[in-house]
């Protein structure tokens, strides 16, 4: 998002981004965790300790339900829309 404008704008004469900003909100692990997993492949191309990471992720995210009713994280994506 950030370096996409710069890159796009060498083809393009103008770029606008329309972010879209939200919020994830869970109450119970596996949805973190099944995103996690989307991550293997790169992690073992970086010999990140799989396993362990997705297993201390799903305690933290599992202690942060018990503790507040539910886990939260920010997301930021956007649509760039580009006109030569």
């Amino acid at each position: 998002m950030e370096k996409a404008p710069a890159f796009l704008g060498e083809e393009f004469g103008r770029v606008e981004v329309a972010e879209l900003r939200g919020t994830i909100t869970v109450r119970d692990p596996e949805p973190v965790i099944a995103h996690m997993a989307s991550y293997r492949a790169w992690a073992d191309q970086h010999d990140v300790p799989f396993d362990v990471t997705t297993d201390r992720a799903r305690s933290l995210v599992a202690d942060d339900i018990a503790r507040n009713g539910a886990y939260e994280s920010t997301c930021l994506g956007g649509i760039f829309l580009c006109r030569r």
